[in-house]
């Protein structure tokens, strides 16, 4: 599957959008997004906005939003990395790369090759990020600071 996400964005904000539980601004969306990650039974009633925002607010409930509708991290089909805590599960969505992998890499090797995979796929047009990501963007900088919150934990002793 080909995909833009990866790409540099073109244009700027459509407006200054803030989340409706905590305030904090989100970054534009795409309805693809949206109802990729939606749970069926979530999808028909709140499916009718055209342009929706994302929270990354780590405590607020809500994950996507848009005025009067609001769809919290237990509406979503999967969780989402950027809103749980103690996370273990995929950093990226699309070639399933998760905290708990990257981290067993890290350990038995002394490096991750996760960068690299990534971008070569990325570069081989297989990312689907808008679709499989809840974020809605590129995984590449979130699996990168993974990697390097890994190593820091692991350097320090504490992972």
């Amino acid at each position: 599957m080909s995909s833009d996400c990866c790409s540099v964005a073109e244009g700027g904000e459509r407006g200054i959008d803030h989340c409706p539980r905590c305030g904090e601004k989100g970054h534009s969306v795409s309805l693809a997004t949206v109802g990729a990650m939606a749970k069926t039974d979530v999808e028909a009633v709140k499916l009718s906005a055209q342009d929706y925002r994302v929270c990354r607010n780590l405590i607020c409930p809500a994950v996507y939003f848009s005025p009067g509708i609001t769809i919290d991290k237990i509406g979503l089909r999967v969780p989402a990395n950027f809103k749980e805590k103690n996370y273990e599960g995929p950093i990226c969505y699309c070639f399933d790369h998760t905290v708990a992998s990257i981290r067993a890499e890290i350990k038995s090797s002394g490096r991750s090759t996760v960068q690299a995979m990534i971008t070569s796929q990325i570069n081989a047009g297989h990312c689907a990020c808008e679709v499989k990501n809840p974020a809605g963007t590129c995984c590449l900088g979130d699996a990168i600071r993974t990697v390097n919150s890994i190593s820091l934990q692991l350097t320090n002793g504490l992972g």
